[in-house]
């Protein structure tokens, strides 16, 4: 057992009250936000727009029964209607892009034309078909490009249909977002962005959830539940807050316009994984409903932290659902729920195998929302939501712990509206709107050292070692806090083909400690129309309050009281919210329809740099921020759209993460993070300097065979460790995967194969089988290695596993 395992950080808030009061400038920026709300011209936040499309005749009459088809090449959007017998059809839920709309109907010629969707205004299109064989001509419009030739983030769309395809048995969302430029993969599906610990904020239908997701936090989300989705990692609009990397807006299914569909999925694995999941849905123009359940099992369910993956069975179970209701044409109701839960071991070090360590961990969460969408005019749309979510995760140590006794109990409730307009006003997309949210977190934690000499070794303090199993480190405590913010936004274009986006953000938190920052965004993009070349830049001030979990305990005092600088500074320093600039610069351009390039360079400067820490090699995560901090870096990504069936990416990233003592914050149970003293630079456990991610996916129309080849490298991250703690991890199990000289775990490359077909097709009824292959080469890799942060995790090796899917509608 070596210290990395022990080393972790908390906050410290001293007994000073925070205030609870709403500070004058707040009172007022409201009071503008609610008269713009009451006079229909701001912003929603649903990143999702409606089509309603009229098919008519040359003479102006209906046509019923044509069939329209709405695709993105790049994506692998595709969908289709019928015209109903007013010659009228809607594609609702369509994320932000542009699109090639595509109408045919016997006996008359086919049409197309494209169609961008930039704003959650209802577009209405009225399409003339021409009769087939007339001497008149029809105007087929050119094919959507692959550029938002309007929009100055950097972002990406990516369509269910791809989502499941995902390799493996157990499929995470992380998985799915993590092959995207700018992206850094840890253990049990921790994502890193743009220098950002975790700091994603994640929008479901259009409530953000602000919660962790990673598998060792909460049970995550179903991505069978997964309709498309949108993820912006450049120029955040001013409407997305409380987290400071990326934003990853998920449309779920919906079954409203749809006829009865469903599918029942068999799937299963290596290390004895298995999954069952099902779905079904169906709908009208009223109503609709869609309903998914999932099951599934592994002896590898977390990365673990030997090689030898001892005690490491657990499952998860979901449910989630979505009722749509129109009762008008201006009125649309939506209804979501999830149920989840997930109860696994915590993976065992060698000496806590041969002790028979047995510690579990439970999670329990549900979300729930409601929101209405009003279309009041052509030009205006208003958005309003609740929502609430209530987590809980529970920690259970056994007899046989060593060389600490750990369990925990914590849960909270978090509730919230979302208040929203858009109105498009001569030229400007003004957005705006407002955020509250309260949440009520509960926390118990106990710990204690049941094998001293263990301990010591391990490196725990002196102080630490006062705590046994007859005298142990209990806390408690519970607290209400809440969190406020508005926003107004614009979208305009003073000059022909140059779009400039400005905005302006208010955050005040009480997540402890007392808060507020005004955020302003800006960003433009210029269009070249000649070469289809977007030249975009931006600035963002962005704010992330710490994370709830356990945060009650890292802002204690008897959390102080453990803390190595206790005796120079009285314990560290409260957990502030970290305060970003980020700047980027970047271009995207369209080569004749064949391909796409994005590239952006992109520097951010931290203050209060968030980053969270692991107790021991449990899997509790407890908040701890670093003083201030910069990452820059380039990320460039190249997709090939769909053509003759092939279709394919490849994106890099190359990255420097740097940060600046103290570590404020801290239960301290060793004393080797001193070392990261006041003006100390060094390098974080998330500085991974090159990524590369590719895949190459093939379909074939007819016969329903499709393959995918993808993989990823990562260059390794840094040990942070030196002196003896070095000679004892060169005597671990594992140490073959880590460069000493370099100090960084050694680079790694997994390659993923996928061969899909269709068993065979009816009418209404599809037979389908997956197979994969994970980590093709065999080799043995490490997210991380001792480190005083994240400790240890090793990834899998070669994994094989198949799925069966019936598919009927």
């Amino acid at each position: 057992m070596d210290t990395h395992f022990s080393t972790t950080a908390f906050a410290i808030q001293g007994n000073r009250p925070v205030s609870r009061r709403i500070p004058s400038v707040l009172l007022a920026w409201l009071s503008v936000v609610i008269l713009l709300l009451f006079s229909r011209a701001i912003s929603a936040q649903i990143q999702i727009g409606t089509i309603r499309i009229v098919v008519t005749d040359p003479a102006g009459a209906v046509i019923p029964g044509a069939l329209l088809e709405l695709t993105n090449r790049l994506n692998g959007y595709r969908r289709s209607a019928v015209s109903d017998q007013e010659g009228g059809a809607v594609f609702n839920n369509v994320p932000f892009d542009e699109y090639r709309l595509v109408l045919e109907v016997r006996g008359f010629e086919r049409a197309a034309r494209s169609v961008t969707v930039r704003s959650n205004l209802p577009i209405e299109l009225s399409v003339r078909l021409a009769i087939r064989g007339a001497t008149e001509t029809v105007e087929v419009q050119a094919e959507a490009g692959l550029l938002r030739e309007n929009s100055s983030s950097t972002e990406l769309n990516l369509d269910g249909t791809s989502i499941v395809r995902a390799p493996g048995t157990l499929r995470t969302l992380q998985e799915v977002v993590a092959s995207l430029p700018g992206w850094a993969s840890e253990n049990d599906g921790l994502l890193h962005v743009r220098g950002v610990d975790d700091g994603i904020l994640f929008v479901i239908d259009g409530v953000p959830l602000s919660d962790r997701l990673d598998r060792t936090v909460t049970s995550g989300f179903d991505t069978e539940m997964i309709n498309s989705i949108h993820v912006i990692t450049g120029n955040l609009p001013a409407e997305f807050g409380g987290k400071s990397g990326a934003v990853v807006a998920i449309q779920p299914r919906s079954g409203i316009g749809q006829p009865l569909v469903g599918r029942l999925d068999l799937a299963a694995g290596s290390f004895n994984a298995r999954d069952l999941s099902a779905g079904v849905g169906a709908g009208g123009r009223k109503y609709g409903f869609y309903a998914e359940g999932a099951a599934s099992r592994s002896d590898r369910f977390l990365d673990p932290v030997d090689m030898r993956n001892f005690h490491n069975h657990g499952g998860v179970a979901r449910i989630n659902g979505r009722l749509d209701w129109h009762p008008s044409n201006i009125d649309i109701l939506a209804f979501n729920i999830g149920l989840n839960g997930s109860d696994f071991d915590v993976t065992n070090t060698l000496d806590q195998e041969t002790a028979s360590q047995h510690q579990r961990q439970e999670l329990r969460d549900n979300v729930e929302s409601l929101s209405w969408q009003r279309s009041w005019s052509a030009h205006t749309v208003s958005d309003l939501a609740v929502f609430h979510a209530f987590r809980r995760a529970a920690l259970i140590g056994s007899a046989f712990d060593t060389p600490l006794f750990a369990s925990q109990a914590r849960h909270y409730d978090r509730l919230g509206l979302v208040a929203s307009v858009t109105r498009d006003e001569h030229g400007h997309t003004l957005k705006g709107g407002i955020e509250l949210a309260r949440v009520t977190p509960n926390e118990s934690f106990t710990f204690a050292v049941t094998n001293p000499d263990a301990a010591e070794e391990a490196g725990i303090s002196d102080a630490a070692l006062q705590f046994d199993l007859s005298s142990p480190f209990i806390f408690h405590d519970r607290k209400t806090r809440g969190q406020v913010s508005c926003y107004i936004q614009d979208q305009f274009s003073p000059i022909r083909h140059l779009t400039v986006s400005a905005g302006l953000r208010y955050d005040h938190s009480w997540l402890l400690a007392d808060d507020q920052q005004f955020s302003p965004r800006i960003g433009a993009v210029y269009f070249i129309q000649p070469s289809r070349t977007a030249i975009r830049g931006s600035f963002n001030r962005l704010y992330m309050p710490p994370q709830i979990e356990n945060l009650l305990l890292s802002d204690s005092e008897q959390a102080r009281s453990l803390s190595p600088f206790v005796s120079e500074t009285g314990g560290g320093a409260r957990v502030l919210p970290e305060k970003t600039s980020a700047y980027e610069v970047g271009f995207a351009q369209d080569v004749r329809g064949w391909l796409k390039l994005d590239a952006a360079y992109w520097w951010r400067n931290f203050r209060n740099f968030d980053d969270p820490n692991v107790l021991f090699s449990t899997t509790v995560v407890f908040p701890n921020s670093v003083d201030k901090g910069f990452a820059r870096g380039v990320d460039l990504r190249l997709d090939v759209p769909e053509r003759k069936g092939w279709s394919g990416y490849l994106s890099y990233t190359n990255q420097r993460v740097l940060q600046t003592g103290p570590i404020n914050g801290g239960l301290f149970l060793t004393d080797e993070v001193i070392e990261i003293g006041p003006g100390t630079r060094f390098i974080p456990d998330h500085d991974e300097r090159n990524i590369v991610a590719f895949g190459v996916m093939y379909r074939h129309p007819n016969s329903g065979l499709w393959s995918a080849f993808s993989g990823r490298h990562e260059s390794g991250v840094p040990l942070n460790a030196e002196g003896e703690a070095i000679e004892k991890l060169k005597l671990r199990s594992g140490a073959d995967l880590v460069d000493f000289n370099r100090l960084r775990v050694k680079p790694w490359t997994v390659l993923n194969l996928s061969l899909g077909a269709d068993l065979f097709r009816r009418e209404r009824l599809q037979l389908g089988l997956q197979f994969d292959i994970q980590n093709l080469a065999d080799r043995g890799f490490a997210y991380n290695f001792g480190n005083p942060f994240s400790g240890t995790h090793f990834g899998h090796p070669i994994q094989f596993s198949g799925r069966l899917r019936l598919s009927f509608r």
